[in-house]
């Protein structure tokens, strides 16, 4: 078991601003997990266009339109 200080601050070592963690009860005691630090989900919700269709429907507009034309043939 990792035993860890927290500072007068209340930071904990190895852990930096930004970090996210997933907190669990387990058996009456506290679990902190670090998450993933996928580089893309940084990007999340950075770059949205405003009046711009979403990518899923578009998706699912095109598919369905290949259904339609599957059903023809």
């Amino acid at each position: 078991m990792l035993k860890v200080t927290v500072s007068e601050k209340g930071q904990i070592a190895g852990l930096k601003k930004g970090d996210k963690l997933s907190v669990e009860e387990v058996d009456g005691a506290i679990v902190l997990r670090p998450l993933s630090h996928h580089p893309l989900l940084s990007l999340k919700g950075k770059y949205k266009n405003e009046g711009q269709e979403k990518l899923t429907d578009i998706l699912l507009r095109e598919r369905r339109l290949e259904r339609e034309r599957e059903k023809i043939e």
